[in-house]
């Protein structure tokens, strides 16, 4: 690593922590959208540099429309929230743990109703669909197709984490039962055969958190988030993800610890692919391919079939050592739409997370709390890939119906139990 590599190292990450300080000056939290688009984009900028695999250079070009995107999202931000930063009025500072019990209304009864469907998903996996013998061979449990749809009950299990969080937060205890669906969902998802559902649930998690209580949350509890996102990907890896390169030629990892490689490219490989997109940019299969996949997955074979099926992944490019088929948010972005897509949606994206986030803040409510996780999820991912897919959608929405459908039925039965089982208790006081 030259001198220059390592002042451009600190300065991305300078910029990184300035705007998490910047954030919690602004909403009084660090992991407002502002601080995490520019605070996960910038880190991994930073990475990037310390040049530890032999990675084609990121173009000047590629530098220009970082820049261009990350001010057109401080301007969406601007736009959200203009009195919160121009007169700085400060957010009220909402917190679960002070609310009376109806903050937590149906909030039980959607964590085991989530947990079931999870685990039974799961389940129906391994013993319909994962060839025999998977316990002695793991890496058999990846690229399975769950028939009929039914692979959306694992995913709907990511969410148990960042509910069991919630649950956590209001009660301030813990139930034996509640930790073993916990537990039995940890399991199911490390065995799903793809590393981005556990890593979903971690993630919201720590988001959910941060929007319950805002400000408790600190980088460091990021640190231990990545921490462990990065020891679940090294076993991963090892035991189901076994068909890849071991150890990458020039690698600067020595050999003992050549298991972190595939963690540092993920972290960092998008902007050399972003770059290479942009001067080659690979064929689409269709119009809108990253954007609009959960379109085209609706109109296609597996939902109304008026169309041929579209990838939902990315063409590979080649980044010198290896070859990766993710570009970021930013470069996916520009992929489909060109420089105006980058500008634009980066515009858009910033102007709905604030609002959305400042509607999270403003009223106690678990499921708006979730929401903003889930949407937010896909700005602490940006470094990585546009996630706004049919995956996030489907949670964004799940969250919506069975999260209201969960609180209706709750507040159903204590109505039910306020007009036959008070009064029945009071009048039996009376007799005696």
């Amino acid at each position: 690593m030259s001198l220059t590599s390592l002042c451009i190292s600190v300065f991305f990450a300078l910029l990184a922590y300035a705007s998490l300080r910047f954030s919690l000056r602004a909403y009084g939290d660090y992991f407002a959208p502002i601080g995490l688009f520019f605070c996960v984009n910038l880190s991994s900028l930073s990475f990037c540099h310390l040049e530890l695999l032999p990675l084609t250079d990121i173009s000047l070009q590629a530098y220009a429309l970082i820049a261009i995107s990350l001010f057109s999202f401080l301007i969406g931000v601007l736009f959200a929230s203009p009195t919160l930063i121009m007169e700085k009025k400060a957010l009220p500072k909402q917190d679960l743990l002070r609310k009376n019990a109806k903050a937590s209304s149906g909030l039980v009864l959607f964590y085991y109703l989530t947990a079931f469907l999870g685990i039974a998903g799961q389940l129906f996996s391994m013993i319909v669909v994962v060839p025999s013998g998977w316990l002695s061979k793991p890496w058999l449990l990846q690229n399975n197709v769950i028939p009929h749809h039914l692979g959306y009950l694992i995913l709907s299990g990511t969410l148990v984490l960042p509910i069991f969080v919630l649950i956590t937060l209001i009660r301030r205890r813990i139930t034996f039962l509640s930790v073993f669906f916990l537990l039995g969902e940890l399991v199911a998802l490390m065995l799903v055969g793809m590393k981005s559902y556990l890593i979903i649930g971690l993630g919201t998690s720590i988001l959910v958190w941060a929007t319950a209580r805002p400000g408790r949350v600190r980088v460091k509890h990021i640190a231990i988030l990545v921490f462990c996102m990065i020891g679940f990907m090294i076993i991963y890896d090892h035991f189901i993800d076994i068909f890849v390169q071991n150890q990458i030629q020039e690698s600067k990892f020595p050999t003992k610890l050549s298991f972190l490689e595939r963690p540092y490219l993920y972290m960092v490989g998008s902007w050399p692919a972003m770059s290479a997109v942009m001067e080659d940019p690979p064929e689409h299969d269709h119009w809108g391919q990253v954007t609009l996949q959960p379109l085209w997955k609706i109109l296609g074979p597996g939902g109304l079939r008026f169309m041929e099926r579209v990838s939902h992944v990315c063409p590979f490019i080649n980044i010198g050592s290896t070859d990766i088929n993710v570009y970021s948010l930013i470069g996916e972005l520009y992929w489909d739409y060109g420089w105006f897509g980058s500008i634009f949606g980066c515009i858009i994206l910033g102007f709905v997370s604030t609002r959305l986030y400042i509607v999270s803040r403003k009223y106690c409510n678990w499921r708006i709390y979730l929401f903003n996780a889930l949407f937010c999820f896909g700005l602490f991912i940006s470094l990585f890939a546009y996630y706004y897919r049919a995956a996030l959608i489907f949670l964004l929405l799940y969250v919506l119906i069975i999260g209201r459908l969960s609180r209706n039925l709750s507040s159903a039965w204590r109505l039910i139990k306020a007009k036959i089982i008070c009064p029945t208790k009071t009048h039996e006081k009376f007799i005696l």
